[in-house]
C-alpha cells in the first residue's frame, strides 16, 4: 500500500502526485513510500570530485550525507593545495621569479577549495545548526549508521482490540 513519506497514512492518486489527508498536502511521486516505510537518505555510492566541484544551487540538491562526504573530500583537496603552495613560497624564496606561476596557479586553486569548503560548511550547517570541526570516518560512518537504523522504524499504528468501554477512575 503506497503510504506518506511524513506520516505513514496511505496516500491517493492525485494527478501526477499523490495527496495526503493527514498532512494536507500534495506528495511527490518519489517520496511515496511502501507500507509505511521511512524514507531512505542514504546515498547509494559516494560522492566524488566531480560532485563537489558543482555549483552551489546544484550541491543543494544533496542529502545531508552527502554534503558531508564532499565536506571532506573539499577539506583534503584544501589542504593538499596548502601543502603545495607552502611548497613554492619555500622555492621562490631562494629564486623568487621562476616559481610566480606556480605560486599563483596554487594560490587560485586554494581559493577555489577554501570558497568550495565554504558553501559545504554552510549548507551543512543549514541542516544540522552547526559545522563539524573534524569529519572522520567513523563519524560519518557513525551518522550513515544511525540513519540506517531509523529507516527501520516504521510509521504502522496498530488496530486496537475491540474492547467495551472501560470506566477510567480519578486517581486524585
Amino acid at each position: 500500500m503506497k503510504t506518506c513519506c511524513y506520516c505513514g497514512s496511505d496516500v491517493h492518486p492525485y494527478s501526477k502526485h499523490y495527496y495526503c489527508h493527514f498532512c494536507e498536502m500534495i506528495i511527490d511521486s518519489s517520496d511515496v513510500q511502501e507500507n509505511g516505510n521511512r524514507k531512505d537518505f542514504l546515498p547509494k555510492t559516494q560522492p566524488s570530485n566531480i560532485d563537489v566541484e558543482k555549483s552551489t544551487p546544484e550541491l543543494m540538491t544533496y542529502t545531508t550525507i552527502e554534503l558531508l562526504f564532499m565536506l571532506k573530500i573539499a577539506r583534503k583537496e584544501r589542504s593538499e593545495t596548502y601543502h603545495n603552495r607552502h611548497i613554492f613560497i619555500q622555492a621562490m624564496k631562494s629564486e623568487a621569479s621562476r616559481f610566480q606561476d606556480g605560486e599563483r596557479y596554487t594560490y587560485d586553486l586554494y581559493e577555489y577549495w577554501t570558497r568550495k569548503c565554504f558553501v559545504l560548511e554552510n549548507l551543512v550547517r543549514e541542516r544540522i545548526g552547526y559545522i563539524p570541526f573534524k569529519l572522520t570516518e567513523s563519524y560519518i560512518q557513525n551518522l550513515a549508521a544511525r540513519m540506517e537504523q531509523s529507516t527501520k522504524k516504521r510509521m504502522t499504528i496498530k488496530k486496537g482490540k475491540n474492547t467495551p468501554n472501560k470506566r477510567i477512575r480519578d486517581s486524585v
